[in-house]
């Protein structure tokens, strides 16, 4: 697998299949189109490619200003590398570029410089300036260039349909199990450990307090069942994401209590899987019973926890 810089696509004399999206979360309808691009590719035996866009095109153009991607870009390439496509072409999105037209966007980059074979494409995916690319525009072109496309239709579960928006929404309610059952991979959060104020060790409760990038999708404040991975090794936990009212903080502290761990991990890189919302955030009236919750979250945080 490689990554294709932008300015150094590299020629594809006998061609490639592509599929291309945002894929915010990389959820079922996302697993849809690239193991159809997998399935393809074997039949084929030309390259594949999946081309996607950073940032999401919605926040540079304004159409969503406050929009979470529900991934980091880091951990959004991570998974579309585990489906094993030749390359990845990720396309720096700017105002400017937004100005291309489907025409210009399909001819000179998807055709010219990807010379693309066979375009697989999402039934909610546009491209181009006024979302004139759509799965007809690529129809109507694919005779007079001599590609081929075919859609993907939406995905349900449960009855429901999956997307990303719809995902967003759950993660910010707390509906971590719904969330994770329509995502290819678990919610989670990356975020280098920070020193804070180490009142957990005071009272048996030590806890890794993460500090996460901007502009990331935080799910709703609370206590929840997690689990850690650190150096490829996975541990039980329960995370925290809130204010502490009990201390009385005002800036938002995420913060994660490791079961069955005690090294020193400052300035190291952790992965928190969410699995389980356990209860909203409240203020105590003592250490004591702040304590004694803490004990009932991580009896219920285990209950939750199966591997």
């Amino acid at each position: 697998m490689q990554e294709i810089h932008f300015d150094k696509i590299p020629i594809f004399l006998e061609g490639s299949i592509l599929t291309l999206g945002n894929f915010d979360g990389i959820h079922l309808g996302h697993n849809s189109l690239l193991e159809k691009l997998k399935k393809v590719q074997e039949i084929k035996n030309i390259p594949s490619i999946i081309v996607t866009y950073f940032p999401n095109p919605s926040l540079v153009l304004g159409k969503n200003k406050n929009l979470k991607p529900i991934y980091d870009e880091k951990s959004k390439l991570e998974i579309l590398k585990s489906y094993s496509p030749d390359y990845i072409l990720t396309i720096p999105f700017t105002e400017e570029f937004s100005k291309n037209t489907a025409s210009f966007f399909l001819e000179e980059i998807l055709l010219k410089k990807l010379n693309a074979k066979h375009i697989i494409i999402g039934f909610n995916h546009f491209f181009g300036k006024g979302r004139e690319g759509s799965f007809e525009f690529l129809k109507d072109k694919s005779l007079e260039f001599n590609f081929t496309v075919e859609k993907i239709e939406p995905i349900f579960f449960k009855g429901e349909q999956v997307s990303s928006s719809y995902i967003r929404n759950l993660i910010s309610e707390g509906n971590i199990e719904k969330a994770n059952s329509f995502l290819t991979r678990k919610f989670h959060l990356n975020g280098k450990v920070v020193k804070g104020f180490q009142r957990g060790r005071t009272i048996g409760f030590p806890t890794a307090n993460l500090e996460i990038g901007e502009n990331i999708l935080i799910p709703k404040i609370g206590v929840y069942a997690v689990n850690c991975i650190y150096l490829g090794k996975k541990f039980r936990g329960m995370l925290n994401i809130g204010f502490n009212p009990t201390f009385e903080l005002k800036k938002l502290n995420i913060e994660v209590n490791l079961f069955d761990f005690d090294k020193e991990i400052y300035g190291e890189n952790l992965k928190v899987e969410l699995l389980k919302f356990i209860r909203d955030e409240k203020k105590f009236s003592s250490i004591d019973e702040l304590k004694n919750q803490l004990e009932q979250d991580k009896i219920e945080a285990k209950k939750n926890i199966l591997n």
